[in-house]
């Protein structure tokens, strides 16, 4: 589920004119364009963009489609030989699925689709702690052996055994008529409060903020197309409270179903080959001098400050490593984990090591001492991933 479209042999002024027209193509469709260090990004939907990239002389269009669902496939070919029809001169456009414009026979791959992963989850449980949600991520939902977690929520896993691939689809896909109806902005809306949340820390910074807005503009446009379609109406009011925003949806109807929002709560945080368990709205940086992930505790305040967690595949960041490595191991679920804690003048110091299939270092700071059952526990639950997950 690959579309991409090769511009070759373009010199520099062909090449200006291409990022121009695409500039126009998304201001058309009302999409996002932005630059990055290497590239440049179409932000069409959540689970869908188009990647721009050099190499020499030649321009590569890429999108990976098989994560927003046959909609966003159709969008990326006509966008394509948009982009064709636009600007003369050779190209060289791939398709794996082949689409000719039916979309129907597009919608019947993406089924089948379904039904090969409902197979797969069904028969392999290792399958359920693999990424299988998401195009690109940097965390993933803790296990649940009842249900099935999907990009916009859980099912139960006797209900999911139950469900057909037609009624499973937009629970995997966002994006699944030919057309950006009422269904796929609901379908945007619930994968974001998945994801990111509305909660107590939705002000915390940038990205949460831009995420509560996101998340709120796709509820806003769901109704005005459609007023009759179920909407998360209740996290819908939150946010509009918390951001000071005009509600837009008085007289819409409430969901009767339960939104999840994996990121209220304890998730993996992916690093390497590591599952690193703390809080979803942790912030998130890299620490390249010891190659550590460091996860911040999340704030209402920005004079607030409760922990935060290293980990490493390197001892850089244990400062008592040899005294750790000396002290007693416990066995936690196939883990050898030895774990110490020092109490400094005006904190709290956790220092960790975890012996599985490789070794796994922490050091953890915290103010309080009402912190350290929670960190202790985060890090008995981190693990490294499963083969198949690399």
């Amino acid at each position: 589920m690959f579309v991409q479209l090769i511009c070759p042999n373009r010199n520099e002024q062909e090449k200006n004119e291409i990022y121009q027209v695409l500039g126009l193509l998304c201001k058309r469709e009302q999409i996002q364009i932005e630059e990055r260090l290497d590239c440049v990004e179409i932000l069409v939907c959540p689970q869908g963009k188009i990647q721009v990239t050099e190499k020499g002389k030649d321009v590569f269009l890429s999108a990976t489609t098989r994560f927003a669902g046959p909609g966003f496939h159709a969008f990326v070919v006509e966008f394509f030989f948009d982009l064709q029809e636009e600007i003369e001169g050779n190209y060289e456009f791939k398709d794996d699925l082949n689409y000719d414009g039916d979309f129907d026979a597009l919608c019947s791959i993406y089924e089948d689709e379904i039904v090969y992963l409902k197979d797969l989850l069904l028969k392999n449980s290792d399958m359920q702690t693999q990424n299988y949600m998401y195009e690109q991520t940097y965390f993933l939902p803790l296990n649940d052996s009842h249900s099935i977690l999907t990009p916009i929520g859980k099912i139960d896993k006797e209900e999911f055994k139950q469900m057909d691939e037609k009624s499973l689809l937009p629970y995997f896909y966002i994006w699944n008529e030919w057309d950006k109806d009422a269904q796929f902005y609901k379908n945007a809306a619930l994968y974001e409060l998945c994801n990111y949340g509305a909660g107590k820390y939705t002000l915390m910074n940038e990205s949460t903020l831009k995420h509560a807005n996101q998340i709120c503009d796709y509820i806003e446009c769901a109704y005005q197309m459609d007023a009759s379609i179920s909407l998360p109406l209740k996290e819908y009011k939150y946010l509009c409270q918390q951001l000071e925003r005009l509600n837009k949806c008085e007289n819409g109807v409430q969901m009767e179903q339960e939104i999840y929002q994996y990121r209220l709560k304890e998730v993996y945080h992916l690093f390497s080959n590591v599952k690193v368990v703390c809080h979803g709205w942790a912030e998130r940086s890299y620490d390249p001098v010891s190659k550590a992930l460091v996860l911040m505790a999340p704030y209402q305040k920005d004079t607030e400050w409760h922990y935060m967690i290293q980990a490493s595949l390197y001892p850089y960041i244990c400062t008592k490593q040899s005294q750790l490595e000396q002290g007693q191991s416990i066995l936690y679920r196939n883990k050898q984990i030895q774990i110490q804690t020092l109490k400094e003048e005006n904190h709290y110091e956790i220092e960790a090591i975890i012996k599985e299939k490789s070794t796994l270092y922490f050091h953890c700071v915290c103010q309080e001492e009402k912190y350290i059952p929670y960190l202790t526990q985060c890090i008995k639950e981190s693990e490294f991933q499963l083969e198949m997950d690399q």
